[in-house]
Parts: C-alpha cells; sequence; structure tokens
C-alpha cells in the first residue's frame, strides 16, 4: 500500500522539466532504502503516460523478459525480445511520434547481478539513443553502488543528465505527516521516526508519542521491532561490528579515536572503513565545525538516521529487560524520563533546518560551532552559527520546560565574546521571558 505522496515539490519540478524537454534525457535517482525513490516515480508514471519497470535480483534474462512484457502492455502488442538492444531500438522509432519515458527501478538489483549491464546501457545511450527524444529514468538503493558506476573509467561515466539524490525530508516536511499532532509533539515524532517516509508514514497522530512509539517500535511484532537488524543485514557483511560502532556513536563517542575503542575494532584505519559506508547508507554522518574545510580533522561523527540513533540508545542495550518486562513497564522505566534528552539533541538540527528554510535565498553557511577556550581550559560548543547575507549569527536552543531568560543569554554572549560583529539568536521549547526579534519558540518552527 502506498502512502499519501507529500512534498517533494523540488525533486517533482526538476523532473518535470526534464521530462518536458524536446532532447534525450537520461537520469538517476538514488538514496537510502525507503526515503521514496518509488514513491518519486510513481507520481511521475501517474502523472505522464510512461513505461515503469521494477527489477529484481533473478539476472539480466528475466529482467529482460519482464521489462518486454511491460513495453508490450504498454504498446498494447504481443511481443518479446531477445535483447536490451533491439527493446530500445523499438522505443527509439515509438519516441519519434509520441513521448516515450522509460523508468526502470531499483536498477542496482541488475547491476549487482550482471556487471555486463553498464556496458550495454552505455553502448544503447551512444548508439540508439543520444539523437531520440526519449528520457530514460533509473533508480537504485545502493547509494555507493549508483556513485561507483557514475566515476571516472565507469561505462556510464559523463552520460547521465542528471541525478538526484533522494534526502529523507527535514522535520518540516515530515511533520504533514501528524498534522494533528501539537508542535511540541511534531518536533517528538521527528526525534524518533526522523524524516524517511515509510516510518513516517505509520504515524498515527491521534495518538500520543508514547502510544506510537509502544505500538511501531517496542510491542511484540511491531513493524519497526526489527527495522535496524533488518536493514543492516540487507546492507552490510558484518552486522554485529556495524552495529557496534553505531552503538558506540549513539551513546556518545564522537570522534575516531573514541568510536576506533568504544567499538572493540581497535584500529582507526578499519573503523574509517566501515563508517565509509555508514554515511554512504545514511546512518551516520561526519560533521565539521562551523567554518572548517573538507580537509580539516575538526570533525565528529553522529547518527544521522534518527530511527537508527534511538533503537541504539534506548532499545539495543535494553534488549533483556525488553524480553523481561511488558511494554508499558519498559517504556516507563527505561524511555519515559529520558525521551526529552534525547529529543534536545535533535531540536538543534530541527532549528538548524528552521533557519535553512526561513533564508533559504541568502543563507551562505551553517553549522555547529566548537573550541578550546585556553583561558577556561575546556571545550566550548555553540549550538548554531550561520552566515547570512554576509552577516554573522550565532544561535542557542533549550529544549527545556523552563523559558529562556538572563542567564542563558548571558551564557552564549560569553561564549562569542572573542568574536566581533556577531548577532545573537535563540530557540526555546517553552518560550522566552524576553522574545527579542531572533527568539523562535516551537510554533514559529512550523509557521513558515
Amino acid at each position: 500500500m502506498l502512502y499519501i505522496f507529500i512534498a517533494r515539490e523540488k525533486e517533482l519540478d526538476i523532473l518535470n522539466k526534464k521530462i518536458n524537454s524536446n532532447k534525450f534525457e537520461f537520469g538517476i535517482l538514488y538514496g537510502q532504502k525507503r526515503v521514496g525513490k518509488t514513491r518519486l516515480l510513481l507520481e511521475i508514471f501517474k502523472n505522464y503516460n510512461s513505461i515503469y519497470n521494477l527489477c529484481n535480483e533473478m539476472g539480466l534474462e528475466y529482467n529482460l523478459k519482464q521489462l518486454s512484457d511491460v513495453v508490450a502492455k504498454y504498446i498494447n502488442e504481443s511481443f518479446t525480445f531477445d535483447s536490451f538492444d533491439l527493446l530500445f531500438d523499438y522505443l527509439v522509432k515509438k519516441s519519434k511520434t509520441q513521448k516515450i519515458i522509460v523508468i526502470i527501478d531499483e536498477f542496482t538489483y541488475l547491476m549487482k547481478t550482471n556487471n555486463e549491464i553498464q556496458s550495454i546501457l552505455q553502448n544503447i545511450i551512444d548508439h540508439k539513443l543520444l539523437n531520440s527524444n526519449l528520457k530514460l529514468i533509473i533508480s537504485g538503493s545502493h547509494g555507493g553502488m549508483i556513485e561507483d558506476a557514475l566515476s571516472y573509467q565507469k561505462p556510464l561515466y559523463g552520460r547521465s543528465t542528471f541525478k538526484m539524490k533522494i534526502e529523507p525530508f527535514d522535520y518540516y516536511d515530515a511533520s504533514k505527516f501528524y498534522l494533528n499532532a501539537s508542535n511540541e509533539d511534531k518536533v517528538r515524532f521527528y526525534s524518533v521516526f526522523g524524516g524517511v517516509p515509510f516510518y513516517t508514514d505509520k504515524i498515527d497522530d491521534s495518538l500520543s508519542v508514547e502510544e506510537n512509539v509502544k505500538s511501531l517500535i517496542i510491542e511484540d511484532g511491531a513493524i519497526f521491532e526489527d527495522e535496524v537488524n533488518f536493514f543492516l543485514s540487507q546492507e552490510v557483511r558484518s552486522v554485529a561490528t556495524y552495529g557496534k560502532i553505531i552503538n558506540a556513536i549513539a551513546n556518545g563517542a564522537t570522534r575516531l579515536n573514541e568510536i576506533s575503542t568504544k567499538s572493540g575494532v581497535n584500529n582507526t584505519g578499519t573503523t574509517s572503513k566501515y563508517l565509509d559506508l555508514l554515511i554512504t547508507l545514511g546512518i551516520v554522518e561526519k560533521e565539521y565545525s562551523f567554518g572548517e574545510s573538507l580537509n580539516s580533522k575538526k570533525t565528529i561523527y553522529l547518527v544521522k538516521d534518527q530511527l537508527f540513533r534511538f533503537f541504539f540508545r534506548f532499545i539495543e542495550k535494553h534488549k533483556t529487560q525488553k524480553v523481561i518486562m511488558n511494554t508499558d513497564y519498559f517504556y516507563d522505566s527505561i524511555i519515559k524520563e529520558y525521551l526529552d534528552e534525547f529529543v534536545s539533541f535533535e531540536f538543534e538540527k530541527v532549528c538548524r533546518d528552521f533557519l535553512k528554510r526561513k533564508y533559504s535565498m541568502t543563507i551562505e553557511e551553517i553549522g555547529r560551532y566548537w573550541y578550546n577556550d585556553k583561558n577556561l581550559k575546556k571545550d566550548i560548543e555553540i549550538d548554531i552559527m550561520m552566515i547570512e547575507n554576509k552577516k554573522l549569527y550565532a544561535f542557542e536552543c533549550k529544549w527545556s520546560d523552563k523559558p529562556i531568560g538572563y542567564n542563558i543569554k548571558n551564557n552564549l554572549e560569553n561564549k562569542v565574546a572573542h568574536i566581533d560583529n556577531i548577532t545573537l539568536g535563540y530557540f526555546s521549547k517553552k518560550g522566552f521571558e524576553e522574545k527579542d526579534e531572533l527568539c523562535f519558540d516551537v510554533n514559529d518552527l512550523y509557521n513558515l
């Protein structure tokens, strides 16, 4: 069952322009599993009279027959093709008199089972499609495989006319799946389930955050009870090692050395390779301190996927208790007291994404900033630094049951005392004792 199509305006706009161009287009969509690639492509299929085929891992011959059947049904004729060359010869002829859009979903399944498919497709593009008006779109969930296929000296290098990485929704678009929730609970829902449409679609906004967590994650047989382990088993060979690395990060290890030690890998080079794949899969992200270049060593690793972070923070390390305790007791004992502490970390990301939206036309750079104060002999962190329209800003984010007052404002002023010409702002769950121009509460986040 398909979830309701929400947002993706930017992606649809790009696809519509490419489909309506009067030349050959070869587009590549990629992104992590469950992120909504197929749903986006089916929206194109719905809006245009197009050919859609979902690949599988049953080999080249089987997939050719399957695509042949789809084309035959589309043309309303009975035939099969003995090769992809003959199939596309036929479609190119048809494209001279009608718009032909071919969507090959999960193309990476075909790549995994046949090394020649990239060369076959390259030959078809170079000798049959380049001078046609046909539109060809392929998609894949294995981001590393897609990126490798497009790299230098690979058959498809330089052939695509556009490529699009489909990312999870930000907090604002994700909230469209649970419009009836309070704005505070929208932040909580996003902090637990993130922006992957397959996850957000399962949220029942007539129920509380607690009830959704219980029914979707904790209860025996819950739809996401084994989601994390299943995802890893599909994507990596050593589930245990990758799990230990994610677990280390989710529970406070952010530097490479810390992660290597706490995960038990005990080799930073090996750990770095594991982290690279987790970044490609969209599970982990590498964050640079504000103002640093991509070559900087001033970096930390964080769990990017919210459901993974929740799982390793609350479920994995308490799995014995989860088996013994009933659902209500487990939630009350393990999660309830610490949920808002967990949410406070994601609240910073929500606030950053709010600023990206609010100042979308003029924002230049945004991120977390940390430095070592030599006088105080300790590390200092600023939740958000931003350059917007050539101006520098610093923001403090507080997910607390108390309004922001003088002490918190004074604390931020002290943190940036060494920085000239900087404007300060604040985000608060419970408002402010005095609200200034750059003071945003939870309701402001959803009033764009």
